[in-house]
C-alpha cells in the first residue's frame, strides 16, 4: 500500500524503504536469495528502482550482491549478535554521557509510556508501534547528544536489533527490569550525572544481549534463520 508520504518520494527512495522494512521485519528472511525481476514483480516498481534500492541495501550491508545469481539477504551468525551488541555498547554509553542535561523529560517519558503499552503477539501493527516506540526513545537520547555520526550509527544499530528481536522471539513482552532500567535513565539525563547514565544504560544491554542471545538459543532454528556459530 502506498501511502501520501511515499507518493512525495522518488521510486528509488521508495523501492528502497519498502524493501528495507521487509528485511527488518524478517518478511525478507536472512539468507533469502533476490533478484531484480522478483523484487519488481513483489513491489510493482520497475527495475530502474530497483537497482537503485539493491543499491543502498548493499552500502546499508542489508544485502549482498551474488555473481549471476542477484542477491541475498544479509544472513545472521552468532558472532553478528556479538559484534552488534559490542558496537551498541560502544556507542550507546557515549551518547548518554554527551545527552546529559539536554533531553526533553517530557519527550522520553512520553515515549517510554509508549513501550509501556507493550503488543500483542503476532499483531504486526501492535508489534510495530511497540518497536517505533522503544526505537524513538534511544533515538531521542542519540539525538540530544548533538553528534550526527552518533545518531546515524544508533539508526543503523536499531533497524539491525529489530530483525535480532525477531528472530529471537524476543517481541514477547516488555519486562518489567526494562521499565525499571528505562526509568532510571531518564532521572540521570535530566539530572545531568553522566556516570550512573552511562551505567543504566550498560545495565540495559547486558540484559537486552542476555535475552536475545538465550531467545536465539532456545528458538531458533538454524535452517530456517541462517542463524549460524561461526
Amino acid at each position: 500500500m502506498t501511502s501520501d508520504t511515499d507518493e512525495k518520494l522518488g521510486l528509488g527512495e521508495q523501492a528502497y524503504r519498502r524493501i528495507k522494512e521487509d528485511i527488518v521485519w524478517c518478511r525478507l528472511a536472512p539468507g533469502q536469495e533476490l533478484s531484480e525481476t522478483g523484487l519488481s514483480e513483489m513491489y510493482g516498481f520497475g527495475k530502474g528502482p530497483i537497482r537503485q534500492a539493491l543499491s543502498r541495501l548493499t552500502q546499508d550491508s542489508f544485502i549482498l550482491p551474488r555473481a549471476r545469481r542477484g542477491h541475498v539477504v544479509v544472513p545472521v551468525t552468532l558472532n553478528d549478535v556479538r559484534d552488534l551488541f559490542d558496537w551498541r555498547l560502544v556507542i550507546e554509553p557515549a551518547a548518554a554521557e554527551l545527552a546529559c542535561g539536554k533531553v526533553d523529560r517530557e519527550r522520553l517519558i512520553e515515549l517510554d509510556a509508549r513501550c509501556a503499552e507493550g503488543f500483542v503477539l503476532g499483531d504486526i501493527e501492535s508489534e510495530a508501534r511497540f518497536v517505533k516506540a522503544n526505537n524513538a526513545f534511544h533515538m531521542e537520547i542519540a539525538r540530544s547528544a548533538g553528534n550526527d555520526r552518533l545518531t546515524a550509527s544508533m539508526r543503523q544499530a536499531l533497524d539491525e536489533m529489530t530483525r535480532l528481536m525477531h528472530l529471537a522471539h524476543q517481541l514477547r513482552e516488555r519486562k518489567a527490569d526494562q521499565r525499571r532500567e528505562h526509568s532510571e535513565l531518564i532521572d540521570a539525563l535530566v539530572n545531568n550525572d553522566p556516570s550512573t547514565a552511562r551505567r543504566w544504560t550498560i545495565e540495559h544491554l547486558e540484559n537486552v544481549r542476555a535475552n536475545v542471545l538465550e531467545g536465539i538459543m532456545r528458538f531458533s532454528s538454524l535452517s530456517v534463520s541462517n542463524i549460524v556459530p561461526t
